[in-house]
């Protein structure tokens, strides 16, 4: 090309483009100008213009950037993006309780009977004393949530014995952390209506949630919304004799102390769900002291996993038994607890009566309406009783900690053999041991 020739100017695509947004710009301008001049009203949407109605598709040779996407069908193809109006979102909702989660430990049963009674009575103070008993495990029962098995009456209006304790023992629990107390056992109607009326009375001062007995029948489970995620829990009871169920039958006060039958757990799960409930955890005292799940709990723990339990944890013989999954609903899992033995009792006959061990478990939403119950850890525990200036205490300990002060071979021995066994219950079960 010579000197004298001039060179013809060429434009790009994207200058075309920013000249014909500037054109767009000032006719909009001026027609808003003429209208805002004449005081009439502007309507955008009649002047019919856009800038979408400029889009152009630009390459890589025009060298204007473009945007990268992936295609789901060729991954590694790049397209280039085009400037057209953003479609509706299809928004997805996402549950307000989905990835909502709270901890969860469990306790086997306390029995205060006479003998822990009459060890933890207070001279000076006239007074049975029960302040320092779970002094050294509530640090391990810590959770969000904190359930036990109570063995007893909790009462000041009727005569203490091995199934009836004073009202003062309820800071036993409270001391401990627990904030929910199932309180059917085969005694539960030692005292009659009045004994459990006495004994709600007590744990409600003391804000610990009750399950097992009520007022009515509609008031025999309770709930949490721990974490976001409401919780029912119900417990029924297999080991009230037929005379006394008889007997409650005729007061009209059966349905109070619900039984372990298929028909009513099935009812009170659904009615649970019904109230919102995401996850429903179902407690049983059954079977017989020191012995073996039978053939009837088994059938029982698999119809209640059927009926839509998460979770089950039973107790009643007093000893420490295994823990395994049943296939529920669905196909899921549900984790059952045959026995977590004993938290405290004065019954040292057998190095398994003063053993037990603590329950813990995350119990996680699923955004679906259901949870799911993850990492099962077990803390062993056992009952100490020593002798002191004369007087015997009660001590309930993790048996995998640290010798406490004053603890004398002979007791390190049996707290040791207490975690042996535990252990031994436990191995090749879904729940491991916790580690502080």
């Amino acid at each position: 090309m010579g000197r004298g020739q001039r060179q013809k100017r060429k434009f790009s695509a994207g200058t075309k483009f920013m000249l014909g947004l500037l054109a767009v710009v000032l006719l909009g301008s001026a027609a808003v100008l003429g209208r805002l001049s004449s005081g009439a009203t502007v309507d955008l949407s009649k002047l019919q213009m856009s800038v979408l109605e400029l889009q152009e598709t630009f390459s890589p040779d025009d060298g204007m950037k473009t945007t990268e996407t992936r295609n789901p069908e060729q991954d590694n193809s790049v397209q280039t993006a085009k400037a057209t109006a953003r479609p509706a979102a299809e928004e997805k909702t996402v549950p307000e309780t989905a990835n909502a989660s709270f901890t969860l430990t469990f306790g086997g049963s306390i029995s205060l009977s006479g003998e822990v009674r009459k060890n933890s009575w207070n001279a000076d103070a006239k007074m049975t004393d029960y302040s320092d008993v779970m002094m050294l495990l509530s640090p391990y029962v810590k959770a969000d949530v904190s359930c036990v098995f109570l063995e007893n009456i909790l009462s000041d209006e009727h005569k203490a014995n091995d199934n009836v304790a004073p009202a003062s023992a309820a800071s036993l629990l409270k001391e401990a952390g627990f904030g929910v107390a199932a309180c059917g056992f085969s005694q539960a109607y030692a005292a009659g209506k009045n004994g459990m009326e006495a004994t709600l009375k007590v744990l409600d001062e003391q804000q610990i949630k009750v399950t097992g007995i009520g007022r009515t029948e509609d008031s025999i489970f309770t709930t949490t919304d721990a974490g976001g995620v409401k919780t029912a829990f119900l417990q029924y009871t297999d080991t009230i004799s037929s005379k006394t169920r008889k007997s409650m039958t005729k007061d009209g006060t059966d349905g109070l102390i619900p039984a372990a039958e298929i028909s009513r757990i099935t009812e009170d799960i659904a009615s649970a769900r019904a109230q919102g409930a995401e996850a429903v955890i179902v407690l049983l005292n059954w079977g017989k002291t020191g012995k073996d799940p039978d053939r009837n709990q088994r059938q029982l723990a698999e119809d209640i996993a059927q009926a839509g339990a998460d979770l089950i944890i039973g107790n009643g013989s007093h000893v420490p038994q295994t823990a395994e999954y049943i296939t529920g609903s669905n196909g899921k899992n549900v984790l059952c607890i045959w026995s977590l033995g004993t938290l405290l009792s004065g019954d040292r006959s057998h190095i398994k009566r003063v053993s037990g061990y603590l329950l813990h478990v995350t119990v996680q939403s699923d955004g679906q309406g259901g949870v799911d119950i993850l990492r099962p850890e077990y803390t062993p525990v056992y009952a100490w009783k020593y002798k002191q200036d004369g007087r015997y205490y009660y001590r309930c300990i993790a048996s995998n900690s640290p010798n406490p002060d004053g603890m004398d071979n002979e007791q390190r021995k049996k707290m040791a053999d207490s975690a042996t066994t535990v252990e031994n219950v436990l191995q090749g079960s879904p729940v491991t041991e916790r580690r502080q």
